[in-house]
């Protein structure tokens, strides 16, 4: 049976509606520059800068994985475009934090060397998955959620009020 081919359009307009969660839950917190369709800080990864109350900044990468509540796994890229030989956004992401949106369930906030050395450590018993797209394939690691809540430095449970 050949695999679901990925269709970037469409998870790119699921993947806007997630960001529109994302920013409306951090909104009450920080002031939010949206920083995603600047090529500066696209190709390093990052779609928003955070300013907090005491007038700092961090930087953001948001992920919305919408398979991770059906499969009990995070999808960690490893190779983003395979014929072109692309590193996935796990290893070329350089915002400060991962934002994880999982639909219906949870948000995970990560500190990215945290789940690279997880991943480091899983490598060797998960075998990389192959995401078919047009033309090219995505490869990555699909990592429990449990071991990731592990090392999460927030994991807030999703309830309709809380966006």
């Amino acid at each position: 049976m050949q695999a679901k081919q990925y269709d970037f359009n469409v998870q790119h307009e699921i993947g806007k509606k997630g960001e529109q969660i994302l920013d409306r839950w951090l909104g009450t917190t920080y002031k939010i520059t949206d920083v995603s369709h600047d090529p500066k800080y696209q190709g390093v990864g990052i779609d928003r800068i955070l300013t907090r109350p005491d007038s700092s900044v961090i930087t953001v990468e948001y992920k919305f994985d919408l398979a991770a509540k059906r499969t009990g796994n995070l999808f960690f890229e490893t190779v983003s475009i395979d014929c072109k030989s692309i590193p996935g956004w796990g290893w070329s992401s350089q915002a400060d934090y991962w934002i994880f949106l999982i639909p219906d369930q949870e948000i995970l906030i990560i500190k990215p060397p945290s789940l690279r050395a997880l991943i480091w450590r899983k490598y060797r018993e998960n075998s990389e998955k192959q995401i078919p797209n047009r033309g090219y394939n995505t490869l990555g690691l699909p990592i429990p959620l449990s071991e990731v809540r592990k090392i999460a430095t927030q994991v807030q449970k999703l309830y309709l009020d809380n966006l």
